[in-house]
């Protein structure tokens, strides 16, 4: 009883890990079969009418350690934020956060020519997590927020933490970071709205 229990405690399934598996496994294959090149953002490309790469580039990676980095943050939101929303939300964070920052690729970061990773999709899926994280913890919540926003200050300030851009292999491009935080608390201050505008419509 005590291991069965226990086992439960470390696992509870979710209907998005799923699509969190589905993200690992095509971005595994794509590495492991060294397709990038014909995946990652390209501005050459997408003008010439390759629009699919604006989304594909998320999922591309420019290598394994790149990779590890955004997998073990793919995994900290599976096992602690899975069960904070369904899967429709969590799409639509991707959604939001992926057309964000390609905006912001597109028509702010204009010498931007080639663009690969998760981690700015991770920022919108992290920030919107933890703000969903206040409604059943809310110290670790708040900690979470206040933590993820001060980190999102440093870079917009001073640039990429130290030692991640060695640790990834190449630059970090911080800005994907700020706008996938921004469609990830988007999507949250919009459900925010709705719920409590319904709620006051009703009463």
């Amino acid at each position: 009883m005590i291991t069965s229990n226990l086992v439960k405690f470390r696992y509870q399934y979710h209907a998005s890990h799923i699509l969190w598996l589905l993200l690992f496994l095509i971005s595994f294959f794509l590495q492991a079969f060294d397709w990038i090149d014909s995946w990652r953002f390209n501005r050459d490309l997408v003008e010439q009418g390759d629009i699919w790469l604006l989304f594909s580039g998320h999922i591309a990676h420019m290598n394994w350690s790149h990779w590890l980095l955004n997998m073990a943050g793919l995994g900290i939101v599976a096992f602690f934020f899975s069960g904070h929303a369904n899967i429709k939300q969590w799409l639509l964070v991707i959604l939001v956060s992926v057309c964000a920052i390609n905006l912001g690729l597109w028509w702010w970061m204009t010498d931007i020519q080639s663009y690969v990773g998760l981690s700015g999709v991770l920022h919108g899926l992290f920030l919107y997590g933890a703000l969903r994280e206040i409604r059943f913890y809310p110290a670790s919540g708040y900690v979470l927020v206040a933590v993820l926003l001060a980190k999102l200050g440093w870079e917009f300030f001073y640039g990429a933490l130290p030692g991640s851009e060695d640790m990834a292999g190449g630059r970090v491009l911080t800005e994907a970071h700020l706008l996938g935080a921004i469609g990830g608390i988007s999507v949250w201050l919009s459900e925010w709205l709705k719920q409590h505008f319904f709620k006051s419509a009703v009463d």
